[in-house]
């Protein structure tokens, strides 16, 4: 997502969280704006991003027509596999749908969900009010899945790191089904959690007009009440797909690596060197801080996961770095300016 465009997840979203002109720029900025107030009590309709409205001023800002076209003519293999959305997926979860293991033992509502529940009605809002699909009931449409086959958007997770993590994935819309505030209740209330040995990893399954972020479960919360740690986002609707990595609320310096790549669109890699979001006014690479993939399918892998090789307190996303202020067992992070991946969240 462009920086000018307003992105940084999420993406273009959430995710997600997009690509161009100043408008988005703008757009961007709100959502991870540092708010001194109680999540809860936060005006969404204020802080949100149209993702169908990034998208289409990103695509029509775009420049790169071949890199386009690369998108447009993914391998047969990646496009082939899915059928539409709607479809319901026999797939069995890898993980337990109980709290064990799971960071502060926050249990997602799709945890234990095998199949997508309906559509939540029909798409409403426009610019930072816009609400996509959060299922019905809420948060069935997203679940955990055997495979990526039969399934028309996923995201396969991986542990790079030496110990079990916890992976947090939320709807941009909250459960209290604010326009924005699924970032900002994930620490507490989310869509789905799972545990990820190392090495180890699992696929997850999204319904047509999804707009998502997800992180790895930590100590340091953002004044927003949303992590403060890096972030990938991602939006899945039938005119095209978006996602990237941002670090906008990694405003500690932790050293986390996260890279997202697609099947359909091989030359746009998200990850800490290229098309990502730095801050809410700079977008990296070339592709404005966010990738994008025609209409079709979207098959994205994740590996996330601290840099074990640098210097950081490994305690940050098992325990977490030490900061003073604490809000019940949440340690909370000040950020100077907390924003996030444009795309949704």
């Amino acid at each position: 997502m462009r920086n000018s465009a307003a992105s940084g997840l999420m993406l273009a979203a959430l995710i997600g969280n997009v690509v161009a002109g100043p408008t988005h720029m703008h757009l961007h900025r709100q959502v991870h704006e540092k708010k001194d107030v109680n999540a809860r009590s936060i005006n969404w309709d204020d802080l949100g991003i149209d993702w169908s409205s990034a998208w289409s001023v990103g695509q029509a800002e775009k420049t790169a027509a071949s890199a386009v076209a690369k998108a447009t003519t993914a391998p047969a293999s990646a496009v082939a596999v899915a059928p539409t959305s709607t479809s319901t997926p026999t797939a069995q979860t890898t993980s337990s749908s109980s709290s064990d293991g799971l960071f502060n033992g926050i249990v997602g509502v799709s945890n234990a969900l095998t199949a997508f529940g309906g559509s939540s009605e029909t798409s409403s809002g426009s610019e930072v009010s816009y609400v996509g699909n959060y299922g019905s009931p809420y948060g069935s449409n997203i679940i955990k899945v055997s495979s990526a086959s039969g399934q028309k958007y996923t995201n396969t997770f991986t542990n790079t790191q030496s110990i079990s993590i916890t992976v947090n994935i939320w709807n941009k819309v909250g459960s209290d089904l604010q326009a924005n505030s699924g970032s900002a209740l994930a620490p507490k209330d989310t869509t789905l959690t799972f545990v990820l040995a190392p090495g180890a990893s699992q696929v997850v399954a999204f319904a047509e007009n999804t707009q998502i972020g997800w992180a790895q479960a930590c100590s340091e919360i953002a004044e927003s009440g949303a992590f403060a740690i890096t972030w990938g986002e991602a939006n899945f609707q039938s005119t095209g797909c978006g996602y990237d990595v941002s670090v906008i609320m990694n405003a500690a310096g932790n050293n986390y690596n996260m890279s997202i790549k697609s099947a359909e669109a091989q030359q746009c890699t998200s990850d800490m060197t290229q098309n990502y979001w730095l801050n809410a006014n700079t977008p990296v690479g070339n592709s404005d801080g966010s990738c994008y993939i025609s209409p079709g399918t979207c098959t994205l892998t994740t590996v996330m996961g601290v840099d074990e090789n640098a210097d950081a307190d490994a305690d940050t996303f098992g325990g977490g770095l030490e900061f003073k202020s604490e809000v019940g067992s949440l340690r909370v992070t000040k950020l100077g300016v907390g924003r996030g991946v444009g795309v949704l969240l």
